[in-house]
Protein backbone atom coordinates (compact mmCIF):
# COMPACT_ATOMS: atom_id res chain seq x y z
CA UNK A 1 0.00 0.00 0.00
CA UNK A 2 1.00 3.59 -0.94
CA UNK A 3 1.32 6.55 1.17
CA UNK A 4 -1.57 8.26 3.41
CA UNK A 5 -3.64 10.76 2.29
CA UNK A 6 -4.19 14.04 3.55
CA UNK A 7 -1.79 12.78 6.30
CA UNK A 8 -4.32 10.73 7.51
CA UNK A 9 -2.35 7.77 8.42
CA UNK A 10 -4.40 5.30 6.05
CA UNK A 11 -5.38 4.98 2.64
CA UNK A 12 -7.91 7.03 1.90
CA UNK A 13 -11.39 6.38 0.09
CA UNK A 14 -13.54 8.92 -1.26
CA UNK A 15 -15.90 9.87 -3.59
CA UNK A 16 -16.61 12.49 -5.68
CA UNK A 17 -19.92 14.66 -6.02
CA UNK A 18 -20.73 16.97 -9.32
CA UNK A 19 -23.91 17.70 -8.23
CA UNK A 20 -22.64 20.53 -5.85
CA UNK A 21 -25.79 22.88 -6.69
CA UNK A 22 -27.81 20.33 -4.71
CA UNK A 23 -25.89 20.91 -1.85
CA UNK A 24 -26.44 24.49 -1.63
CA UNK A 25 -29.82 24.88 -2.80
CA UNK A 26 -29.79 25.87 -6.12
CA UNK A 27 -31.51 24.82 -9.52
CA UNK A 28 -29.08 22.54 -11.81
CA UNK A 29 -27.58 24.24 -14.41
CA UNK A 30 -28.28 23.49 -18.61
CA UNK A 31 -28.32 20.45 -19.74
CA UNK A 32 -26.31 19.42 -23.21
CA UNK A 33 -28.34 17.53 -24.97
CA UNK A 34 -26.39 18.62 -28.14
CA UNK A 35 -22.87 20.12 -27.80
CA UNK A 36 -22.49 23.89 -29.26
CA UNK A 37 -26.28 23.54 -30.43
CA UNK A 38 -29.13 22.71 -27.99
CA UNK A 39 -28.66 22.90 -24.51
CA UNK A 40 -31.72 22.90 -22.21
CA UNK A 41 -33.19 23.29 -18.73
CA UNK A 42 -34.39 19.98 -17.54
CA UNK A 43 -36.77 19.50 -14.51
CA UNK A 44 -35.14 18.13 -11.15
CA UNK A 45 -37.04 15.60 -10.18
CA UNK A 46 -36.96 13.70 -6.79
CA UNK A 47 -33.93 12.93 -4.79
CA UNK A 48 -33.82 10.35 -1.69
CA UNK A 49 -30.67 9.88 -0.61
CA UNK A 50 -29.99 5.99 0.47
CA UNK A 51 -26.64 5.80 0.45
CA UNK A 52 -26.61 2.73 3.50
CA UNK A 53 -23.34 -0.09 3.90
CA UNK A 54 -25.64 -2.62 2.58
CA UNK A 55 -28.62 -3.43 0.63
CA UNK A 56 -30.64 -4.86 4.08
CA UNK A 57 -29.74 -1.84 5.50
CA UNK A 58 -33.37 0.62 6.09
CA UNK A 59 -32.26 4.47 5.70
CA UNK A 60 -34.42 7.09 6.51
CA UNK A 61 -36.33 9.17 3.50
CA UNK A 62 -34.78 12.68 2.77
CA UNK A 63 -36.05 15.41 0.17
CA UNK A 64 -34.10 17.58 -1.64
CA UNK A 65 -34.02 21.31 -0.94
CA UNK A 66 -36.44 22.41 -3.46
CA UNK A 67 -39.16 19.64 -2.15
CA UNK A 68 -38.74 21.07 1.63
CA UNK A 69 -40.89 23.69 2.77
CA UNK A 70 -38.32 25.43 3.64
CA UNK A 71 -35.24 25.70 1.44
CA UNK A 72 -32.41 26.60 3.85
CA UNK A 73 -33.68 23.58 6.51
CA UNK A 74 -33.91 21.35 3.22
CA UNK A 75 -30.30 22.43 2.44
CA UNK A 76 -29.25 22.18 6.19
CA UNK A 77 -30.65 18.58 6.32
CA UNK A 78 -29.76 16.94 3.06
CA UNK A 79 -25.80 18.02 4.09
CA UNK A 80 -26.25 16.31 7.63
CA UNK A 81 -27.32 13.55 5.99
CA UNK A 82 -25.09 13.35 2.90
CA UNK A 83 -21.81 13.33 5.70
CA UNK A 84 -23.21 10.69 8.52
CA UNK A 85 -24.36 8.36 5.84
CA UNK A 86 -20.84 8.82 4.16
CA UNK A 87 -19.21 8.00 7.42
CA UNK A 88 -21.34 5.30 8.61
CA UNK A 89 -20.15 3.67 4.73
CA UNK A 90 -16.30 4.00 5.24
CA UNK A 91 -15.90 7.05 3.54
CA UNK A 92 -13.48 9.25 4.77
CA UNK A 93 -12.80 12.00 1.81
CA UNK A 94 -15.26 13.50 -0.41
CA UNK A 95 -13.81 15.94 -3.83
CA UNK A 96 -16.95 18.34 -4.92
CA UNK A 97 -16.82 21.10 -7.25
CA UNK A 98 -16.49 24.50 -5.55
CA UNK A 99 -17.66 26.16 -8.53
CA UNK A 100 -17.50 29.77 -9.09
CA UNK A 101 -21.25 30.77 -9.73
CA UNK A 102 -22.54 29.52 -6.34
CA UNK A 103 -20.28 32.13 -4.66
CA UNK A 104 -20.72 35.27 -7.31
CA UNK A 105 -23.61 34.79 -9.83
CA UNK A 106 -22.85 37.51 -11.49
CA UNK A 107 -20.13 39.93 -12.41
CA UNK A 108 -21.31 43.23 -11.59
CA UNK A 109 -20.52 46.62 -13.04
CA UNK A 110 -19.03 47.95 -10.40
CA UNK A 111 -15.72 47.36 -8.39
CA UNK A 112 -17.05 46.15 -5.42
CA UNK A 113 -18.43 42.77 -5.89
CA UNK A 114 -21.25 40.28 -4.19
CA UNK A 115 -20.54 37.05 -2.54
CA UNK A 116 -22.40 34.82 -0.87
CA UNK A 117 -21.67 30.92 0.46
CA UNK A 118 -24.46 28.48 0.01
CA UNK A 119 -21.76 25.66 0.58
CA UNK A 120 -20.89 26.37 4.69
CA UNK A 121 -23.82 23.81 5.70
CA UNK A 122 -21.92 21.30 3.31
CA UNK A 123 -18.23 22.07 4.55
CA UNK A 124 -19.71 22.27 8.31
CA UNK A 125 -21.14 19.06 8.69
CA UNK A 126 -18.18 16.78 6.73
CA UNK A 127 -15.71 18.39 8.86
CA UNK A 128 -18.22 17.60 11.87
CA UNK A 129 -18.54 13.75 10.63
CA UNK A 130 -14.75 13.55 10.40
CA UNK A 131 -14.49 13.49 6.34
CA UNK A 132 -11.72 15.44 4.73
CA UNK A 133 -12.79 18.09 2.01
CA UNK A 134 -10.82 17.92 -1.33
CA UNK A 135 -12.62 21.56 -3.08
CA UNK A 136 -11.82 22.19 -6.63
CA UNK A 137 -10.81 25.93 -7.09
CA UNK A 138 -11.71 27.62 -10.13
CA UNK A 139 -13.03 25.87 -12.26
CA UNK A 140 -14.13 26.56 -15.48
CA UNK A 141 -16.53 24.66 -17.00
CA UNK A 142 -18.93 27.01 -18.86
CA UNK A 143 -22.01 25.82 -16.18
CA UNK A 144 -20.07 27.27 -13.34
CA UNK A 145 -19.32 30.44 -14.56
CA UNK A 146 -21.29 33.54 -13.07
CA UNK A 147 -23.15 35.78 -15.83
CA UNK A 148 -20.89 38.29 -17.26
CA UNK A 149 -17.53 36.86 -17.21
CA UNK A 150 -15.79 37.50 -20.41
CA UNK A 151 -14.51 34.30 -21.78
CA UNK A 152 -12.44 35.85 -24.81
CA UNK A 153 -10.27 38.04 -22.68
CA UNK A 154 -7.61 36.37 -20.70
CA UNK A 155 -6.39 39.14 -18.96
CA UNK A 156 -9.92 39.56 -17.77
CA UNK A 157 -10.72 36.28 -16.99
CA UNK A 158 -7.88 35.46 -14.77
CA UNK A 159 -8.23 38.86 -12.91
CA UNK A 160 -11.98 38.12 -11.95
CA UNK A 161 -11.30 34.47 -11.27
CA UNK A 162 -8.45 35.42 -8.95
CA UNK A 163 -10.37 38.05 -7.05
CA UNK A 164 -13.01 35.36 -6.66
CA UNK A 165 -10.82 32.34 -5.52
CA UNK A 166 -9.04 34.58 -2.83
CA UNK A 167 -12.45 35.19 -1.60
CA UNK A 168 -13.56 31.49 -1.51
CA UNK A 169 -10.09 30.37 0.52
CA UNK A 170 -9.91 33.12 2.76
CA UNK A 171 -13.61 32.15 3.63
CA UNK A 172 -12.69 28.46 4.02
CA UNK A 173 -9.39 29.05 5.74
CA UNK A 174 -8.27 25.93 8.17
CA UNK A 175 -11.64 23.96 6.72
CA UNK A 176 -10.63 22.22 3.64
CA UNK A 177 -8.09 19.91 3.52
CA UNK A 178 -6.86 20.01 -0.14
CA UNK A 179 -7.58 22.37 -3.09
CA UNK A 180 -7.45 21.45 -6.45
CA UNK A 181 -6.41 23.69 -8.86
CA UNK A 182 -9.02 24.18 -11.82
CA UNK A 183 -9.38 20.83 -13.73
CA UNK A 184 -7.32 18.51 -15.86
CA UNK A 185 -5.54 21.15 -17.46
CA UNK A 186 -4.20 18.78 -19.83
CA UNK A 187 -7.42 18.24 -21.68
CA UNK A 188 -8.69 22.09 -21.79
CA UNK A 189 -9.28 21.72 -25.78
CA UNK A 190 -10.59 17.74 -25.23
CA UNK A 191 -13.61 19.93 -22.42
CA UNK A 192 -13.77 22.99 -25.46
CA UNK A 193 -14.95 20.40 -28.12
CA UNK A 194 -17.62 18.71 -26.01
CA UNK A 195 -18.91 22.22 -24.86
CA UNK A 196 -18.11 21.86 -21.09
CA UNK A 197 -15.74 24.71 -21.66
CA UNK A 198 -16.67 27.75 -23.67
CA UNK A 199 -14.47 30.99 -25.11
CA UNK A 200 -11.28 31.70 -27.04
CA UNK A 201 -9.21 31.70 -23.26
CA UNK A 202 -8.82 28.63 -23.80
CA UNK A 203 -6.69 28.51 -26.68
CA UNK A 204 -4.33 31.59 -25.27
CA UNK A 205 -0.94 29.91 -25.31
CA UNK A 206 0.45 29.48 -21.56
CA UNK A 207 -3.33 29.93 -20.17
CA UNK A 208 -2.94 26.89 -18.10
CA UNK A 209 0.43 27.72 -16.72
CA UNK A 210 -0.77 31.23 -16.13
CA UNK A 211 -4.29 29.66 -14.51
CA UNK A 212 -2.67 27.54 -11.94
CA UNK A 213 0.35 29.68 -11.15
CA UNK A 214 -2.54 32.39 -10.22
CA UNK A 215 -4.44 30.08 -8.42
CA UNK A 216 -1.31 28.72 -6.46
CA UNK A 217 -0.17 31.80 -5.36
CA UNK A 218 -3.57 32.79 -3.76
CA UNK A 219 -4.04 29.54 -1.94
CA UNK A 220 -0.59 29.56 -0.58
CA UNK A 221 -0.73 33.17 0.48
CA UNK A 222 -4.67 32.35 2.27
CA UNK A 223 -4.26 28.91 3.65
CA UNK A 224 -1.04 27.95 3.67
CA UNK A 225 -1.28 25.04 5.66
CA UNK A 226 -3.92 23.46 3.24
CA UNK A 227 -2.62 21.06 0.59
CA UNK A 228 -2.80 21.34 -3.39
CA UNK A 229 -3.86 19.38 -5.80
CA UNK A 230 -3.45 19.55 -10.01
CA UNK A 231 -5.37 16.55 -11.60
CA UNK A 232 -4.57 15.37 -14.95
CA UNK A 233 -6.27 13.41 -17.54
CA UNK A 234 -4.30 9.72 -17.12
CA UNK A 235 -4.19 7.99 -20.25
CA UNK A 236 -1.52 10.10 -21.46
CA UNK A 237 -0.50 12.02 -18.70
CA UNK A 238 2.88 11.02 -18.52
CA UNK A 239 4.35 13.63 -21.18
CA UNK A 240 2.80 16.25 -18.57
CA UNK A 241 3.52 15.14 -14.53
CA UNK A 242 6.97 17.41 -14.22
CA UNK A 243 5.19 20.37 -16.31
CA UNK A 244 2.51 21.15 -13.83
CA UNK A 245 3.87 19.08 -10.34
CA UNK A 246 5.53 22.32 -9.76
CA UNK A 247 1.76 24.01 -9.04
CA UNK A 248 0.86 21.51 -6.74
CA UNK A 249 2.04 19.62 -3.68
CA UNK A 250 -0.48 16.22 -4.63
CA UNK A 251 -0.81 14.68 -8.13
CA UNK A 252 -4.26 13.41 -9.20
CA UNK A 253 -4.96 11.05 -11.46
CA UNK A 254 -7.69 10.54 -13.34
CA UNK A 255 -8.72 7.27 -15.11
CA UNK A 256 -11.16 6.03 -17.30
CA UNK A 257 -10.02 2.93 -19.44
CA UNK A 258 -13.56 2.17 -20.63
CA UNK A 259 -14.66 5.60 -21.61
CA UNK A 260 -15.20 4.92 -25.22
CA UNK A 261 -15.44 0.58 -24.76
CA UNK A 262 -17.00 -0.95 -22.75
CA UNK A 263 -14.69 -4.13 -22.24
CA UNK A 264 -12.16 -5.79 -21.75
CA UNK A 265 -11.97 -4.15 -18.38
CA UNK A 266 -8.44 -4.04 -17.26
CA UNK A 267 -7.08 -1.45 -14.79
CA UNK A 268 -3.12 -2.72 -14.82
CA UNK A 269 -2.96 1.16 -16.07
CA UNK A 270 -3.44 2.27 -12.69
CA UNK A 271 -0.36 1.11 -10.78
CA UNK A 272 1.56 1.64 -13.71
CA UNK A 273 1.35 5.01 -14.97
CA UNK A 274 1.10 6.22 -10.75
CA UNK A 275 4.14 4.12 -10.28
CA UNK A 276 6.06 6.17 -13.32
CA UNK A 277 4.46 9.70 -11.84
CA UNK A 278 5.93 8.84 -8.67
CA UNK A 279 9.53 8.62 -9.65
CA UNK A 280 9.27 11.21 -12.09
CA UNK A 281 7.88 13.71 -9.63
CA UNK A 282 8.28 12.02 -5.86
CA UNK A 283 5.25 14.20 -5.12
CA UNK A 284 2.28 12.19 -3.54
CA UNK A 285 -0.14 10.31 -5.89
CA UNK A 286 -3.70 10.01 -5.97
CA UNK A 287 -6.38 8.50 -8.18
CA UNK A 288 -8.38 11.63 -8.18
CA UNK A 289 -11.28 9.93 -10.48
CA UNK A 290 -12.30 6.69 -11.94
CA UNK A 291 -15.31 4.91 -13.01
CA UNK A 292 -17.52 3.05 -15.00
CA UNK A 293 -20.60 4.04 -16.48
CA UNK A 294 -23.80 1.73 -15.79
CA UNK A 295 -25.23 2.59 -18.87
CA UNK A 296 -26.64 3.16 -21.98
CA UNK A 297 -26.99 -0.26 -22.68
CA UNK A 298 -27.12 0.29 -25.89
CA UNK A 299 -23.12 0.82 -25.73
CA UNK A 300 -22.91 -2.47 -23.68
CA UNK A 301 -22.71 -0.72 -20.27
CA UNK A 302 -24.26 -2.11 -17.60
CA UNK A 303 -24.42 -2.42 -13.85
CA UNK A 304 -22.37 -6.07 -13.43
CA UNK A 305 -19.75 -4.48 -15.17
CA UNK A 306 -19.61 -1.39 -13.08
CA UNK A 307 -19.11 -3.76 -10.18
CA UNK A 308 -16.81 -5.68 -12.02
CA UNK A 309 -14.41 -2.19 -12.44
CA UNK A 310 -14.98 -0.88 -8.94
CA UNK A 311 -13.87 -4.38 -7.64
CA UNK A 312 -10.78 -4.38 -9.51
CA UNK A 313 -9.85 -1.05 -9.80
CA UNK A 314 -9.82 -0.98 -5.80
CA UNK A 315 -7.99 -3.99 -5.32
CA UNK A 316 -5.74 -2.39 -8.01
CA UNK A 317 -5.35 1.15 -6.20
CA UNK A 318 -5.20 -0.42 -2.67
CA UNK A 319 -2.21 -2.70 -3.94
CA UNK A 320 -0.02 -0.12 -5.38
CA UNK A 321 2.86 1.41 -3.84
CA UNK A 322 2.32 4.53 -6.01
CA UNK A 323 -1.50 5.47 -4.73
CA UNK A 324 -2.54 7.47 -1.64
CA UNK A 325 -6.51 7.25 -2.70
CA UNK A 326 -9.05 6.78 -4.65
CA UNK A 327 -11.62 8.97 -5.53
CA UNK A 328 -14.93 7.10 -7.34
CA UNK A 329 -16.21 9.43 -9.99
CA UNK A 330 -19.42 9.67 -9.18
CA UNK A 331 -21.78 9.47 -5.85
CA UNK A 332 -24.74 9.62 -8.11
CA UNK A 333 -26.59 10.31 -11.59
CA UNK A 334 -28.42 13.52 -12.17
CA UNK A 335 -31.10 15.00 -13.65
CA UNK A 336 -28.69 17.24 -15.50
CA UNK A 337 -27.70 15.92 -18.59
CA UNK A 338 -24.31 16.14 -19.88
CA UNK A 339 -22.56 14.38 -23.56
CA UNK A 340 -21.33 11.73 -24.72
CA UNK A 341 -24.13 9.86 -22.84
CA UNK A 342 -22.30 7.59 -20.80
CA UNK A 343 -21.31 10.71 -18.94
CA UNK A 344 -25.00 10.19 -17.21
CA UNK A 345 -24.32 7.04 -16.16
CA UNK A 346 -21.08 6.60 -13.88
CA UNK A 347 -22.73 7.27 -10.62
CA UNK A 348 -22.52 4.59 -7.30
CA UNK A 349 -26.51 6.02 -6.88
CA UNK A 350 -28.75 6.89 -9.42
CA UNK A 351 -30.41 10.04 -10.14
CA UNK A 352 -33.37 9.05 -7.82
CA UNK A 353 -30.70 8.22 -4.45
CA UNK A 354 -30.85 4.81 -4.45
CA UNK A 355 -27.93 2.56 -4.85
CA UNK A 356 -26.80 0.80 -8.00
CA UNK A 357 -24.73 -2.93 -6.98
CA UNK A 358 -21.39 -0.82 -7.83
CA UNK A 359 -22.18 0.77 -4.61
CA UNK A 360 -22.10 -1.75 -2.24
CA UNK A 361 -19.29 -3.62 -3.74
CA UNK A 362 -17.32 -0.27 -3.04
CA UNK A 363 -18.43 -0.02 0.37
CA UNK A 364 -17.36 -3.92 0.64
CA UNK A 365 -14.17 -2.82 -0.63
CA UNK A 366 -13.44 -0.27 1.65
CA UNK A 367 -14.42 -2.24 4.64
CA UNK A 368 -11.84 -5.04 3.72
CA UNK A 369 -9.01 -2.69 3.17
CA UNK A 370 -8.81 -0.78 6.48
Amino acid sequence: MAGHLFGSGKFGWGVCIDDMWMYAGFAPPKSIIIPHFLNVELPEGPFTLRAAPKQSDHVAALTTPSEANDQEYGTEMLCKSLASQLKRCGINFVRGWFQWNLFQPRILRRKQQEYSFPLDPFVRELNNAGIRIAAVLGNGYFRFLPKGINIDRPADYVARLAEASREIVRHYRGKIDMWQLENEPNWWLEHLSTDWRRGGIWLEKDIAETILAELQRIVKEEDPKTETMINLEADTAHIFFKHYSKYCDVLGLDFYPNYLRSEPINVSEVSRIARKAKELVGTEILVAETGYPSGPRLFGYSEAKQVEYVKSVCEEAYSSDGVSGLGMWRLSDTYWLSFPFQENHFGLLNRQGSPKQAWFEYVKQIRGHP
